[in-house]
């Protein structure tokens, strides 16, 4: 991923005057790697991790000075260089072999000075991924392999001790094949490897992980022993995080598959209800995995379920249809509400609890359902239109249709490049407002008034870039869908806190971060308005910061570089562009 950044810019006619003023970013520093820049990512404390074809090597991020260098982690990625949250601990592996004869090798690293916290003997399997569950001082790997004995091939999992390493159980989850995996970020070409990078995290309530992978599987955290198995045919595996994060809510747990809405009794794993077939509501004739319901939130007793929407499987970003949104009760699964005009396109839910209310957004509407009466009912329906029309020469490109909002936009662009069709794809709330994201547009919205103060669209510089914006929207929406899950998940809970207290007592050098880490939450309300955009800078390629409140652009930096790889530090205002193949440039708003 690019940036985490929503990205792609464009310059407007009522923009020019702010872009004339945009504040030049100052450069802090520059550095060579050790290798090309395959991937990138901030470390709760801020500093910055690269990973090349041959290392991982960590950088401080106010100098540039390079902290450590691990060259035995080869062909990583984000998702497999994983950060324990609360924890200076990153989860890294080396694997020796290919396809069943590989054998890897797990190492917690503290990733402030690289050198190894605890490592484990080589485990005979392919490495998929890591869970993180620090209130309970463990790292749980999972691996395809055959077991201890080499005797019982499946998909195993293997619980360590956080500060030791020590593992504490084993458990055979599933078979061999079983859980669908997907293309790993960072694949060859030639030889594809596979992950479980496609799914949600596992979810965590009090000594019971629920694992996602094949409908539900509840493990006992402590003793590894498995509680009871929900399997559920889930369809749609060609996409990554096409499936809801599964929910908790009360003695129920909430999930989706097979294009249906389930509820599971959280002892026993006994279905309570299961939906009728989402895709139904599209025609009979629609195949019975077709409606892909990737959300679910709640509103008092409801069950809110988005479906369809922009998915990514690893190479491309594919609109699945059909697209709209169901809203159930709780208790027994019974049909309440259903939305299914959504065109081009559709957003995450976003829950106003106060108001009772849910927001979304299509290609054409902002629309808000209010869920405080018997039945949901529609509070308001918002046409996008953009508050600031375009220059001349973005005109001339993409046609008048696109003065007249995103639903004009993308009927003139499908004439003219359907690369820059611009669907809104994820909402964010920002204080009390609402943004609305599209790989190129921008819109503030008011819930309680009911309006927007501004909105901008932003041509990307190339098609290629609008291309990756895509990837870096949808990958925010899969986050925003997930955010009020994570809210109830493992690392908030106060059992959380006395795990970290002992990690942190055996690893000193983290407490002397803790100013660091203070600044840097602090930096991050005070940065909250700010979204970074990759667009046209003074005929060149460049950033922009779009102040979320005026929306006025009122930051820039030049890139100046056809096809710039770059990582923005929100909190921090930072922008590190890992230029050419060998070096990062750091600049400072």
């Amino acid at each position: 991923m690019k940036t985490r950044s929503v990205s792609s810019g464009w310059l407007v006619l009522g923009l020019f005057a702010s872009s004339l003023f945009a504040a030049p970013a100052k450069q802090l520093w520059t550095t060579k790697l050790p290798g090309e820049a395959k991937w990138h990512s901030l470390t709760g404390l801020g500093t910055l991790l690269v990973g090349t074809p041959d290392s991982i090597a960590s950088y401080d991020p106010e100098s540039g000075q390079q902290l450590w260098l691990r060259n035995e982690f080869k062909k990583s990625s984000a998702f497999n260089a994983r950060e324990i949250p609360g924890t200076p601990i990153l989860i890294c592996h080396a694997a020796d072999g290919f396809a069943g004869l590989t054998k890897t090798t797990f190492y917690a690293v503290d990733y402030l000075t690289g050198k190894n916290v605890w490592e484990t003997p080589q485990i005979q399997g392919q490495y998929l991924g890591t869970v993180a569950v620090a209130e309970k001082n463990l790292a749980i790997l999972v691996v395809n392999g055959n077991g201890a004995d080499g005797k019982d091939p499946g998909t195993w999992l293997y619980a360590h001790d956080l500060v030791d390493g020590k593992q504490k159980w084993s458990l055979n989850l599933a078979k061999i094949g079983a859980i669908k995996l997907h293309i790993a970020d960072n694949s060859g070409k030639f030889i594809p490897t596979t992950d479980l990078s496609g799914y949600h995290d596992p979810l965590v309530e009090g000594d019971v992980i629920y694992f996602p992978y094949l409908g539900c599987h509840a493990v006992d955290v402590n003793t590894g022993a498995l509680k009871w198995a929900a399997e559920m045919i889930q369809g749609g595996s060609e996409f990554k995080k096409s499936h809801a994060p599964l929910r908790i809510k009360g003695d129920r747990i909430f999930g989706s598959a097979g294009g249906s809405i389930y509820s599971l009794d959280k002892a026993t794993g006994a279905v309570v209800w299961k939906s009728d077939r989402i895709s139904s509501y599209a025609g009979l004739l629609k195949a019975r995995d077709n409606a892909l319901v990737s959300q679910l939130e709640f509103v008092g007793d409801t069950v809110f379920a988005r479906y369809g929407g922009s998915f990514s499987t690893g190479q491309a970003v594919v609109l699945r249809e059909p697209i709209g949104v169901v809203a159930l009760n709780a208790a027994d699964g019974k049909d309440l509400y259903h939305f299914d005009k959504a065109k081009e396109g559709i957003t995450n839910l976003v829950v106003l609890p106060e108001a009772k209310t849910v927001v979304f957004a299509d290609g054409a509407n902002v629309f808000g359902i209010d869920s405080s009466g018997a039945a949901p009912v529609e509070a308001f329906k918002m046409p996008i239109e953009f508050k600031r029309k375009m220059g001349a020469g973005g005109v001339a490109k993409i046609g008048l249709g696109a003065l007249g909002g995103v639903s004009g936009l993308v009927k003139a662009t499908m004439s003219a490049n359907k690369a820059l069709l611009d669907p809104p794809v994820a909402v964010n709330l920002v204080g009390n407002r609402v943004v609305v994201q599209g790989k190129q547009h921008l819109l503030n919205f008011d819930p309680a008034t009911k309006s927007s103060n501004w909105s901008l669209f932003y041509a990307a510089p190339s098609e290629a870039f609008a291309n990756i914006a895509m990837f870096a929207v949808t990958a925010a929406a899969a986050v925003v869908g997930n955010a009020q899950a994570a809210a109830s998940g493992s690392y908030l809970s106060s059992g959380y806190n006395s795990g970290v207290n002992t990690i942190h007592s055996n690893l000193d050098r983290y407490n002397k971060y803790t100013e660091k880490a203070a600044a840097r939450a602090g930096g991050s309300k005070a940065s909250e308005a700010y979204t970074y955009i990759l667009t046209t800078v003074e005929k060149d390629i460049g950033v922009v910061g779009v102040n979320l409140a005026s929306g006025e652009t009122d930051r820039q930096v030049l890139l100046k570089e056809k096809e710039p790889n770059y990582r923005v530090d929100e909190p921090m205002n930072r922008v590190f562009h890992f230029k050419g193949k060998d070096s990062i440039i750091a600049y400072q708003f």
